[in-house]
C-alpha cells in the first residue's frame, strides 16, 4: 500500500476494494468494535513504531470529510495484514465476533477480486473479422508511434544542429535576381521592407507576423530558413514588378 495522503468518502462496508486490493478503514473499525476513532488511530500510530519499515505495505494515511460539519479528518486504511495486526489488541467476546466478520468480509472481497476477468493487452481474435480489426489497429498504432518518433527526432536535430542563415544576396541568386539590390528593390516595391539609416528594415505590419519566425538581423541582413522560404514564396519571378 502507498503512503500518499488522499481524501476518501466514508463507507459503511466492513471491507472495500481499493486498487484491486481488499481494505478496511480505521473509521469503520472504530464503529464496528465500539471504540473511539482517536483511540484506533493512536493504536495504529503505536504499531508504526514497531513496524516502521513495513508500515507503508500495511497502512495508508488518508482523510475524509465529515458528512455533518464538512470538516476534514484523518483516517487510515489497511489491508488484511494491517487489520490482523491491529485487531490482535482487541479482546472480548464481541471483539471476537467482529474479527470473524471481518475475516469473512476480507475472504469474500478477495474472492471477488480473483473472479474478475483478467484484461490482457492483446486478446486473441475469435473470428476473421476481429483478426482484421486487430491487425488494422496494430498497424495504426505503429504508424502513430513512428510519426511521433520522427517528430521527436526532427526536434532533436533542430536543437542539436546550428541554425543555417542566408544572406539576401544568396537568396537573390537562388530566385534569379541579378543582385541583392534588385531583390531589395522588389521587396521595397511590395512594401515589405524600407531603407533606414543604411539598413533594410521590415515594415511593422510584417514584423508582428514574420519577424519572430524569420529572425532577420538588420545589420548583417541574415535570414533564417523560414525567412528564406517566405521570400521565395512571396518574391519569386512570378511576382516581379512590371
Amino acid at each position: 500500500m502507498t503512503s500518499l495522503a488522499t481524501i476518501e468518502k466514508p463507507t459503511n462496508k466492513l471491507v472495500d476494494m481499493k486498487n484491486n486490493e481488499a481494505v478496511t478503514s480505521s473509521l469503520q473499525i472504530s464503529k464496528s468494535f465500539g471504540k473511539g476513532h482517536r483511540h484506533v488511530l493512536s493504536v495504529i500510530d503505536e504499531l508504526k513504531k514497531g513496524v516502521a519499515e513495513k508500515w507503508a505495505d500495511l497502512f495508508h494515511e488518508v482523510s475524509y470529510v465529515h458528512p455533518q460539519n464538512k470538516q476534514t479528518y484523518r483516517q487510515i486504511t489497511m489491508n488484511r495484514d494491517g487489520f490482523t495486526l491491529l485487531a490482535m489488541g482487541f479482546t472480548g467476546k464481541s471483539a471476537l465476533q467482529f474479527k470473524l466478520k471481518y475475516i469473512e468480509a476480507f475472504n469474500e472481497m478477495e474472492r471477488q477480486i480473483k473472479q474478475q476477468p483478467i484484461q490482457t493487452e492483446l486478446s486473441l481474435p475469435q473470428n476473421y473479422a476481429q483478426a482484421l480489426r486487430q491487425l488494422a489497429n496494430t498497424v495504426e498504432e505503429n504508424e502513430q508511434l513512428k510519426s511521433q518518433l520522427e517528430v521527436k527526432r526532427s526536434q532533436q536535430l533542430t536543437l542539436e544542429a546550428p541554425q543555417k542563415l542566408y544572406t539576401t544576396d544568396s537568396i537573390a541568386r537562388e530566385l534569379g535576381y541579378p543582385s541583392a539590390a534588385a531583390l531589395n528593390k522588389q521587396m521595397h516595391y511590395e512594401k515589405f521592407v524600407y531603407f533606414k539609416k543604411g539598413n533594410w528594415v521590415l515594415y511593422k505590419s510584417y514584423q508582428k507576423k514574420c519577424l519572430k519566425d524569420m529572425s532577420t538581423l538588420s545589420k548583417s541582413r541574415l535570414w533564417t530558413e523560414e525567412g528564406r522560404y517566405f521570400i521565395k514564396m512571396r518574391f519569386g519571378k512570378e511576382y516581379l514588378m512590371p
